[in-house]
């Protein structure tokens, strides 16, 4: 037993020894050759995160659509900045028009404390279901806008633009002037249907209308998509359709209308009839302009706008006078120069310019 003792020793004695005696690593080998290339992965289920690649691939549409909208006017025009307060949050923040929808009402919208720009999660369930479900709009039934016309509620139904109309459309004047009504006393210098009115007028449904000429009951470019048939139409690369929105663009130093909405009700087909389109427009909105300017002319003079302000003066005025204003207002915040209602747009100027004439303040002569 002390003899096997005594050897077991003596390896392990040995041993400790040889250790003792390593040298260091050596360099580290070449790499090995490589390895056969694996079975292709899952490529995910409806409802899983590994199902990106149904929006996210060699299509390109979402890299396209998120370009023309970094060039646009919701991305840039700064509106998440100078409104972000209680009243404006709910239109002019992501978080503002999400909480809106959640909720149903503005009434109670909290103010964030980082205030958002309109962006793609604004308008689409982005990432709630990882499919192309993730594309529906987060607001899209119809719309009852916020002002009555002649007592009655106003609907909005136009498929994907109703998401527009959730926003641009008439703000409510309240208590607000009646037509022949007593003098009417502004307390706000911000009285009037506010910045995006557009709504109200494609469907001539404003609810300010003076009397005269007998105001049009259809029109021309209240089309069964709403706003998305010009203004999403096909782009002009990233600066205008599509999710960009405009309808203006410039190319070498040249502004251009985008026409590609359209081609469905005009002859836009050679170099001549496009010319003549764009006259006609033209024609129509420097006419338009021209009366809008007569109006200002006409609401200055009778000390109600503020040229400085652009907004109204707080005071008291016979109520046709305001309700002029308030018409002048709408129309210059459409910004369409009359082009989403011609014939409407053109009536309301002409009959409140009339009023004007008739409450004492003439079209200045030019």
């Amino acid at each position: 037993m002390k003899k096997s003792l005594k050897i077991i020793s003596m390896f392990v004695v040995a041993g400790m020894v040889m250790a003792s005696c390593e040298g260091p690593m050596g360099p580290a080998g070449a790499d090995g050759a490589k390895g056969d290339k694996g079975d292709k992965g899952d490529p995910g289920t409806p409802g899983t995160t590994l199902a990106c690649a149904e929006c996210h691939n060699n299509d390109d549409e979402m890299i396209a659509f998120s370009a023309q909208w970094s060039e646009s006017q919701h991305a840039n025009g700064g509106n998440a900045g100078y409104a972000n307060r209680t009243g404006c949050v709910q239109c002019h923040t992501h978080q503002g028009f999400l909480e809106y929808v959640a909720e149903g009402s503005a009434a109670n919208i909290s103010v964030p404390e980082n205030p958002m720009q309109i962006n793609c999660y604004t308008c689409h369930k982005i990432h709630q279901t990882y499919t192309s479900a993730d594309l529906a709009l987060t607001k899209p039934g119809q719309q009852i806008l916020d002002v009555k016309y002649a007592g009655a509620d106003v609907i909005w139904n136009k498929g994907n633009s109703n998401q527009c109309v959730a926003c641009h459309q008439e703000r409510v004047v309240s208590p607000a002037p009646v037509v022949d009504g007593p003098a009417f006393t502004v307390t706000s210098t911000r009285i009037g249907p506010h910045h995006a009115p557009m709504a109200n007028l494609v469907l001539g449904k404003h609810p300010f209308e003076l009397p005269g000429t007998a105001y049009p009951t259809t029109n021309v470019h209240s089309t069964a998509s709403g706003c998305i048939t010009c203004h999403m139409s096909k782009p002009y690369g990233y600066l205008a359709g599509g999710h960009n929105m405009s309808l203006k663009y410039e190319s070498h130093e040249v502004e251009n209308r985008l026409v590609t909405g359209c081609t469905p009700c005009h002859d836009i087909s050679t170099t001549a009839a496009l010319a003549a389109f764009n006259t006609k427009i033209n024609n129509f909105q420097n006419l338009i302009a021209d009366k809008l300017s007569d109006l200002e002319a006409q609401v200055i003079a009778a000390g109600i706008y503020n040229t400085t302000t652009e907004l109204a003066n707080n005071g008291t005025y016979p109520a046709n006078v305001t309700l002029a204003y308030l018409n002048y207002n709408t129309i210059k915040e459409d910004r369409s120069k009359g082009v989403h209602n011609p014939t409407y747009i053109k009536v309301l100027l002409d009959n409140s310019i009339a009023e004007m004439v008739e409450a004492g303040y003439p079209v200045p002569v030019k």
